[in-house]
């Protein structure tokens, strides 16, 4: 036998390592016509507890109680009736502002901004405030090209918001926003919270990213809006046919985010108010029931090897392992959180899973509650996973990099023979090693370097081009 196929089959035996893990690094090296000679050797291994070999050289098909998926990814017991593909990526976004209204009489606050600003018709009355700033903006839209529809008019026409989904944004009353201290000073305004919910786009298709900005540069540029710590921006992926991510693409992209929770979330401001989320609901996944479950039972450490053994042994996807197997050590917390991950069987279980309890933790800053059903917002929205963090902005360019950015992140969760993802996975699995030299150095830099670079190091990993992401870079440097 080759010497070299010789070691990789002892090595597996001794460490127990899953049989497609094997068998796609001989296939790797050019091995597949010395697949019988590798039937043999396993043979006369000694398997570990629970693997069963066994091979049908007909359909060259060598296997130990795995099914291989129609993306090359193995899925063990995998019942999956679909695929899900790069090209049928959607994305849509929600972003909530304050928009003045001038009290009938009062001299303009702001004489030397352009942009007009209307008279409101009748200041003390809320809903006619909103009905007024929504018909404002929807104007607005309908010059840029695009049909606007708004809540209150779907809601009184007994149609529902899933109707509109495709081909229009929805203008409605925000929850959130409210004015600060700077905005209250401007006397004379009366501000009215609205949120834009965009209609789903595909996400691979150039003009996408184009008509978001063209879009939101046309409202900016038309009417004074406000965007503070109070107001945020929401990113949806989905499938452009409406249907729910298969189970295995949703797990892998839980597990890919939460190991990149830190790094994706230092896009936000640290100093702002709103930093813990006071205003807006998009909390970290500590406060996941996963998250409770590791701090309740304080797993914590270095994974011993026999425990890394046992959890990939119940991990069926090739590229988590192979990233596992890459570190020297590994985090126990984040072995455990996976564990967990890829054994939930179904899509109601694991969006409870990465949910929280109670209803303020419900959706929170990566959104899986949609696949939950745990309440009526969660039953009658898109099957979609949610990027919930982004601050609010007045800048398009940021809004479009990070729609770039989003619809990046389950594009490599969907392509299962990109390596992008094992990659990305490996090295923020090797950052999270609390006892490695790397890592004790990385903790006594400042924060916002170690942060800036842990970011740049990530996008790199996902493919994102520099020119998407680097204000976002700058945010994370200058903001932490």
């Amino acid at each position: 036998m080759d010497p070299t196929v010789n070691t990789v089959l002892r090595w597996s035996a001794s460490h127990r390592v899953p049989s497609y893990f094997v068998e796609q690094e001989l296939s790797g090296w050019g091995f597949n016509a010395m697949m019988g000679t590798c039937c043999q050797a396993l043979r006369e291994i000694s398997a570990p507890q629970g693997f069963s070999y066994g091979c049908d050289h007909g359909v060259s098909k060598h296997s130990m109680g795995d099914t291989t998926d129609l993306n090359g990814s193995i899925l063990q017991g995998s019942t999956e009736e679909y695929t899900d593909h790069p090209e049928d990526i959607t994305i849509a976004i929600e972003v909530k502002y304050l928009v003045p209204l001038l009290l009938p009489g009062a001299v303009d606050p702001e004489p030397h901004d352009t942009r007009s600003v209307a008279t409101a018709l009748d200041p003390d009355n809320h809903k006619a405030n909103q009905q007024q700033v929504t018909e404002l903006l929807s104007q607005t839209l309908r010059k840029a090209g695009e049909k606007a529809v708004p809540l209150l008019e779907i809601v009184s026409s007994r149609l529902e918001q899933r109707d509109f989904w495709n081909d229009a944004w929805i203008i409605k009353k925000a929850g959130s926003p409210e004015p600060s201290a700077k905005e209250r000073a401007l006397q004379g305004y009366v501000w009215v919270p609205v949120e834009l919910v965009s209609p789903k786009m595909l996400a691979k298709d150039p003009s996408t990213v184009q008509r978001m900005r063209r879009v939101l540069e046309r409202l900016v540029s038309s009417h004074r809006l406000v965007a503070n710590y109070s107001c945020d921006t929401h990113c949806h992926v989905g499938r452009s046919d409406d249907r729910a991510y298969t189970l295995s693409t949703l797990k892998r992209l839980a597990t890919l985010l939460w190991p990149a929770e830190e790094a994706l979330r230092s896009i936000r401001d640290r100093n702002s108010p709103n930093y813990n989320n006071e205003y807006t609901w998009g909390f970290e996944m500590r406060y996941s029931r996963l998250g409770k479950s590791l701090h309740a039972n304080r797993v914590c450490g270095r994974a011993s090897e026999a425990f890394v053994a046992e959890m990939t042994d119940e991990i069926p996807d090739k590229q988590v392992v192979k990233a596992i197997y890459a570190q020297e050590a590994m985090s126990a917390r984040e072995l455990q959180a996976f564990r967990e991950i890829w054994k939930q069987n179904s899509h109601e279980g694991l969006g409870k899973l990465l949910s929280g309890d109670e209803a303020k933790y419900r959706r929170l800053g990566f959104n899986f509650s949609a696949f939950g059903l745990e309440d009526e917002r969660a039953r009658t929205n898109p099957r979609t996973m949610e990027f919930r963090f982004m601050e609010g902005t007045l800048r398009p360019d940021l809004v479009a990099s990070w729609m770039i950015i989003c619809g990046t992140i389950a594009e490599v969760a969907i392509s299962r023979s990109d390596s992008r993802f094992e990659v990305a996975l490996a090295r923020l699995l090797h950052k999270l090693d609390g006892g490695s030299p790397c890592t004790i150095k990385r903790l006594l830099e400042r924060r916002g370097r170690r942060l800036g670079r842990d970011f740049r190091d990530l996008m790199e990993d996902l493919g994102v081009p520099l020119d998407v992401y680097r204000a976002f870079l700058g945010k994370v440097i200058q903001q932490n």
